[in-house]
């Protein structure tokens, strides 16, 4: 089930159940204190929640995520991200089936989607590519992007 955040718990239960490849990707981001700098960047935003099941077959939020507009006056820009917990591994159809969706219909209002990924993020720079992002166009000269990170982005023709 896909919903937005309705409660803070669902963010910590992702963060303290984080793949390891998006924990090393944050604590790149933001050093130590990566998860009080992850919880104070979400704070106000529009976050969306996926539950699936855990090893247990109970269930839990597996991934969280959301297209981000950045304070431009282009509404047309979507700064696009996820972050999931080991569960996806329990849960790999719902999370491919959810992506696809959640894409396709942000593909409408988007005309571009992007951001960043930690190079070891093999996982997810996989998924990506099956979305139609693309990582073959250099890094835009406004957006700073760290060592060991790499831009990805998908066009869209967007529905007016």
């Amino acid at each position: 089930m896909l919903k937005f955040c309705t409660n803070l718990k669902d963010i910590e239960y992702i963060l303290k159940h984080l793949r390891k490849e998006d924990k090393k990707e944050l604590e790149a981001l933001y050093g130590n204190n990566w998860y009080g700098a992850v919880l104070n960047n979400l704070s106000d935003k529009d976050i969306l929640i996926l539950s699936g099941i855990n090893n247990k077959k109970e269930i839990v939020p597996i991934a969280m995520g959301g297209f981000y507009e950045p304070n431009t006056s282009d509404k047309s820009l979507a700064c696009v991200w996820l972050l999931c917990s080991y569960f996806i591994d329990n849960n790999k159809h719902l999370l491919a089936k959810t992506l696809k969706n959640s894409i396709e219909k942000a593909s409408k209002r988007y005309e571009i989607m992007y951001n960043y990924i930690y190079k070891s993020n093999y996982e997810a720079k996989v998924w990506l590519k099956r979305l139609g992002f693309n990582f073959n166009n250099p890094t835009p000269d406004s957006l700073k992007v760290l060592n060991g990170f790499e831009f990805f982005y998908k066009l869209n023709k967007r529905e007016e």
